[in-house]
């Protein structure tokens, strides 16, 4: 695998919008993009570690799953009448894109 560029790294924190939801850690978008505008370089050394050596820490793992309710569905004890939104740590979305 080719090293992971520093403007990979800002692409992957300010291509997403800042409304995303967080995950379980409530670290949102707009906060990593103010701790990458303060100091980038302990975030880029972080993601870029654990990109090239293929470590995706546990805790950037976890999802919160919400199930909403599909407007219009005749049983609501279906399951097919939900659909399972998952909110994923921006952090782990990040080493993911890059």
């Amino acid at each position: 695998w080719p090293h992971v560029t520093y403007s990979e790294v800002c692409n992957a924190i300010f291509s997403p919008s800042y409304k995303k939801a967080p995950g379980p850690s409530q670290i949102t978008y707009s906060a990593l993009r103010l701790a990458w505008q303060a100091d980038a370089t302990p975030i880029y050394l972080l993601i870029s570690q654990c990109a090239n050596t293929g470590f995706h820490p546990h805790l950037w793992c976890k999802t919160i799953a919400i199930a909403l309710c599909k407007p219009g569905k005749p049983d609501y004890a279906n399951p097919r009448a939900y659909c399972l939104i998952q909110l994923e740590e921006c952090l782990g979305k990040v080493l993911e894109a890059v």
